[in-house]
C-alpha cells in the first residue's frame, strides 16, 4: 500500500478547500473503509464513510455505502445496529453518549474489510474564578506586557489591565486535554443625578484582546494557543481568545490567569446629554475620566472544553497541517490520523461547561 504523507482534515475544513470532488482511479486493493465521528457530550454520535484512503473523494456521499456497509454501535457493553439518515448524512442508533461512556464502532463491507474503533467521552471539569483586579500598570510596560500590539494607538491612553485569575479543579493525575474560550465583557456606568439611575455608556472606551495575550499556568507560561488567534476588530466590540494546553502544563494548584488590556480614548463621539428638551443623542465630547468614576461591571464568560486524548492529537495535527508551508493536499495522498483498528478515520469525543462571573466596581 501506498505510504501517505498528510492528514485528514475535517470535513468543513475539506470543503473550504476543496473545488469539486476528486476522482480515485487506484485500485480497489488500496481502498480501505474509513469511519469518521466526533461528538460532544450529550448528543448522538453520527458516524461518516467513505472507501477511499488516497483521496477523501466521497467523504460526505459515501458512494452508495449505506446500501452495502454494516454498522454496530457499542456504548457501555451494549450494542445496536446504526442506520444511515439521510438529513445527517450518516449512521446513528439515535442513542446520546454522556461523560464516561465508552464508544464502539465497528463496520464492515464486503469488498473494503471491517473495521473498528473505541473512545472514551471526557467527564467535565469545574473552573473557579478565584480572583478578579483591575491593575494599573505604567505606560512603559505595556508593550512589554503585549508585544507592541497597540503600537497603532497612543499609549499615553492605555493605563490598566483587568488580571482575572481562575482554578480549574478535579484534574488530579489525569491526562486530559483542554481548549479554553474566553469571553469578557465590561460595561460602563455613569449615576446620573437628574433620574437617580446609572446610564449605561455605550460608547465609552475601546476594547481589544491582543491576540498574543499572555496566558499563565501558575508559574507556567508555556500554555499554547494553538487554535486561530482572535482579536477585536470593532473598536466597541469584543472578541473571544481560545487557548488549548494539557494538564501537564499546569501548575500551582491548577490556576492561571489571563489579562485583558484596555485603552480609553481621551473623549466620546457620540453620547446622551440632557438638555432642557430632555435627552439626545449629541456630539459634545466628554472626559472619560469625568464619566467613568461610578460604577463598572466586568463579566467573563469561560467554555471549558475536555478534549479525549484522541481528539486531542487529531485537533493537533490538524492545526499543525493547516499551518504549514504548503497546505494544498489536492495533489498529494492522504495519511489518515486514526484511532480505528483494521482502516482509517477518525473516532473522538469532548465535552465541554460554561462558568459565568461578574465583578462590580462602585467608585462613589
Amino acid at each position: 500500500m501506498k505510504k501517505y504523507n498528510t492528514i485528514i482534515l475535517a470535513a468543513a475544513v475539506l470543503i473550504c478547500a476543496c473545488t469539486k470532488d476528486i476522482e480515485y482511479n487506484g485500485p480497489d486493493s488500496e481502498r480501505m473503509l474509513i469511519v469518521n465521528s466526533i461528538t460532544e457530550s450529550g448528543n448522538v454520535p453520527v458516524f461518516k464513510m467513505s472507501h477511499s484512503a488516497f483521496f477523501l473523494d466521497s467523504y460526505y456521499s459515501g458512494n452508495n455505502l449505506e446500501r452495502d456497509v454494516t454498522i454496530d454501535v457499542d456504548i457501555n457493553g451494549e450494542t445496536r445496529s446504526a442506520t444511515y439518515v439521510d438529513s445527517l448524512k450518516g449512521y446513528t442508533d439515535g442513542r446520546v453518549i454522556t461523560d464516561g461512556d465508552i464508544l464502539s464502532v465497528s463496520a464492515s463491507h464486503p469488498l473494503y474489510g471491517t473495521i473498528s474503533a473505541t473512545d472514551t467521552v471526557p467527564h467535565a471539569q469545574n473552573c473557579m474564578f478565584t480572583d478578579y483586579r483591575k491593575e494599573y500598570v505604567p505606560t512603559q510596560t505595556m508593550s512589554e506586557l503585549f508585544d507592541d500590539y497597540f503600537s497603532d494607538f497612543d499609549d499615553t491612553s492605555v493605563d490598566s489591565v483587568w488580571v482575572t485569575e481562575i482554578e480549574i479543579q478535579g484534574i488530579d493525575d489525569k491526562k486530559d486535554y483542554y481548549i479554553m474560550t474566553i469571553e469578557p465583557t465590561i460595561i460602563y456606568y455613569k449615576y446620573n443625578d437628574w433620574t437617580e439611575q446609572y446610564d449605561t455608556l455605550q460608547k465609552s472606551l475601546h476594547f481589544k484582546i491582543p491576540s498574543e495575550t499572555k496566558i499563565l499556568l501558575g508559574q507556567a507560561d508555556a500554555a499554547t494557543a494553538i487554535l486561530e488567534e482572535t482579536e477585536a476588530d470593532s473598536q466597541f466590540e469584543w472578541g473571544s481568545s481560545e487557548f488549548i494546553f494539557d494538564d501537564l502544563h499546569i501548575k500551582d494548584g491548577n490556576k492561571f490567569s489571563f489579562n485583558i488590556m484596555m485603552e480609553q480614548p481621551d473623549t466620546l463621539d457620540y453620547i446622551y446629554t440632557y438638555s432642557d428638551e430632555g435627552y439626545y443623542e449629541g456630539a459634545t465630547p466628554y472626559s472619560v475620566a469625568d464619566k467613568i468614576k461610578d460604577e463598572v461591571i466586568y463579566t467573563v464568560d469561560v467554555k471549558l472544553y475536555v478534549l479525549s486524548n484522541t481528539y486531542y492529537y487529531y485537533h493537533k495535527s490538524v492545526k499543525d497541517y493547516l499551518e504549514a508551508d504548503d497546505i494544498s493536499f489536492l495533489s498529494e495522498p492522504v495519511t489518515i490520523l486514526h484511532n480505528v483498528k483494521g482502516g482509517a478515520g477518525i473516532i473522538a469525543t469532548y465535552t465541554s461547561k460554561t462558568f459565568h462571573a461578574e465583578f462590580k466596581h462602585n467608585f462613589r
